[in-house]
């Protein structure tokens, strides 16, 4: 009797195992895999002046589709792409007096007159990014229903939309006030680039549809905003004879990004 059970379950044991091999031949086979994908993760600033400083960490969202494609000749390379839309949020304290005009929801360049004069003490920045990453592509074949995975290259993201709410004084009142869904057009770097390394596993968990679990950091290496002229410029100061001094907020964006998504 006993010898019976324990055929059993190795009869088990094993069609269990064929089932996995089966699963994962069929996503092995595929030489091009598509699918969603969301990013979830943090924006990790890097300041280049000491007039602005980073206020925390700020989050980033995104939806999109990804695509994984082999190389001829090797499954276990190939390279990594697709199409995201990001929406990242990054946060600024001031260290030293900042003032700003503006009109409505318009920030004004120093060239443009008129408009109530604001006192900048904190700033969020909600921006809107499309995404296209591009990454080599390292995997291992199919160890029963799983396949591991690393990836190299560039994330290049392209800016679609950016608004500042923005916490302070109008210049003469002493209450705090919120400007939200300010405008400044021409003062962020429209391309943002990054250079990372990320890491994963995929699940083939039927048929040939693959669920992907991935984490990557990625190095911001272009900068944040424009170091534009002095005449478009909407930051300013104060010397210590007590001149203005108009000045462009300088960083870097780095991320750490954990992704999911569903192949097919």
């Amino acid at each position: 009797m006993k010898s019976i059970f324990t055929n059993k379950i190795k009869l088990f044991g094993a069609f269990l195992f064929l089932s996995g091999l089966a699963l994962g031949q069929a996503a092995a086979e595929k030489r091009v895999q598509a699918g969603l994908t969301s990013n979830l993760g943090m924006n990790l600033l890097t300041m280049g002046t000491t007039r602005m400083e980073s206020a925390g960490i700020g989050g980033n969202f995104s939806i999109g589709i990804v695509m994984h494609s082999a190389f001829k000749n090797s499954k276990n390379l190939g390279i990594s792409t697709g199409l995201d839309f990001d929406f990242a949020t990054t946060k600024y304290s001031t260290n030293v007096p900042t003032f700003y005009r503006y009109s409505d929801t318009e920030i004004l360049k120093k060239e443009q007159s008129g408009g109530t004069t604001f006192v900048l003490a904190d700033r969020d920045q909600k921006s809107t990014y499309v995404t296209v990453p591009l990454m080599l592509l390292f995997r291992t074949d199919f160890i029963g229903d799983f396949r591991y995975f690393g990836k190299f290259g560039i994330r290049n993201s392209f800016m679609v939309s950016s608004k500042f709410n923005d916490y302070g004084q109008v210049l003469g009142s002493s209450d705090m006030v919120e400007n939200n869904n300010m405008k400044s057009s021409g003062e962020a770097f429209f391309y943002q680039g990054s250079i990372g390394l990320s890491a994963g596993a995929e699940w083939n968990f039927v048929g040939s549809t693959c669920l992907m679990l991935e984490g990557g950091y990625y190095y911001g290496i272009t900068p944040q905003y424009l170091d534009r002229k002095d005449n478009k410029r909407t930051l300013s100061t104060i010397d210590s004879n007590l001149q203005p001094i108009h000045y462009s907020n300088q960083s870097t964006m780095s991320q750490i990004l954990i992704r999911v998504s569903l192949l097919f």
